[in-house]
């Protein structure tokens, strides 16, 4: 039986939670949350911090293990991140069954509620992967995630370059052509990079990896933003994303020049995403001292959002339907009086 997270599901919650698994990697490496403190600051799913929590009970219907799901929805946007889910798969014969139980649970309430899009992001060989593709989130990205340890970070030193800045709300024209013009289709479609209008503000580049105010560098040269640099800043470490042509490794070598510089000092350690239209950033990364930890799958799943309809509608369609050569052929026609 699933069910919203209520208070009396604490004691369960806190003993599942210390063998919950992370679906969203990116968020769990720089700011990990504990999900029986997350859950008790949300009593409802999505409201307040957007948090929705979902806890599965045995029972005599159903054999499959104790475990709860946990999902945040993304600040302005209709979108979640699913953050982790329990038991272990290895703790259990059918664990992985009340893993596809619980995500097709929150699918359905997501799309109740009006989100359209869950993502996750997780290694892409571990077995959680083949459980959520099953479920019907589909791959849209592969990245390499590398990694600089604290030591390193403080040990790099160079001469800044002149053309690297901080980013402003006006750059936000010349971030979505950058986007545009070095990401993908499929994966910008799957992201929605879009401008927000902040009522009398200037419209301000966001997207799902720039939710609010996030730290950001831009390369510019002759009045031309050649490429930007993000920073999101956690309690347990960095994490940037490189916005630009992945060749013009000059440009994302200043990039990170100025960022070490206004990291440091830093007693943690920097994590950085290489997709796999971004691969000629490597070599730059390892000059610095980056090493590859692991390969990454971003997956996407849009769901089924319940859409209220004027009952007029719903007749003006009926009788437009029933015209020859339009109705099904399952539908019996109207006897002749």
């Amino acid at each position: 039986m699933i069910h919203p997270f209520r208070f009396r599901d604490s004691y369960l919650l806190q003993r599942l939670a210390r063998q919950s698994v992370p679906l969203y990697l990116e968020r769990h490496l720089i700011q990990p949350r504990w999900p029986l403190w997350t859950a008790l600051g949300a009593p409802v799913p999505w409201y307040g911090s957007g948090v929705a929590t979902f806890v599965h009970r045995q029972s005599s219907t159903s054999q499959n293990p104790d475990g709860f799901v946990q999902a945040r929805k993304r600040l302005g946007r209709p979108e979640a991140e699913v953050r982790y889910i329990a038991p272990q798969l290895s703790s259990h014969d059918r664990a992985r069954e009340t893993w596809q139980a619980l995500l097709e649970h929150l699918i359905a309430h997501a799309g109740d509620f009006g989100i359209q899009r869950l993502y996750t992001c997780l290694p892409a060989e571990d077995e959680a992967a083949a459980i959520v593709s099953g479920c019907g989130f589909a791959l849209y990205v592969r990245e390499t995630l590398f990694r600089l340890r604290a030591t390193q970070v403080n040990a790099i030193s160079s001469a800044p370059s002149h053309f690297v800045r901080p980013q402003r709300e006006t750059d936000s024209l010349a971030l979505q052509r950058l986007a545009d013009r070095f990401t993908p289709p499929v994966v910008l479609k799957a992201e929605g990079a879009f401008f927000k209008n902040g009522g009398n503000h200037p419209l301000i580049f966001q997207n799902w990896w720039q939710p609010g105010h996030s730290e950001g560098l831009v390369y510019e040269r002759d009045g031309e933003l050649m490429g930007a640099l993000l920073l999101q800043r956690g309690s347990r470490g960095v994490w940037l994303r490189f916005l630009g042509d992945p060749m013009h490794q000059d440009v994302m070598h200043a990039l990170l020049i100025e960022s070490m510089s206004q990291l440091r000092p830093l007693d943690k350690p920097i994590y950085c995403g290489v997709r796999a239209y971004q691969n000629a950033l490597g070599p730059t990364l390892h000059t610095f001292g980056f090493e590859a930890v692991t390969e990454l799958a971003r997956f996407v799943k849009h769901t089924t959002v319940s859409v209220q309809e004027p009952a007029t509608s719903k007749t003006r369609l009926l009788i437009e339907t029933t015209f020859p050569g339009i109705i099904s052929s399952d539908v019996q026609s109207i006897p002749k009086k």
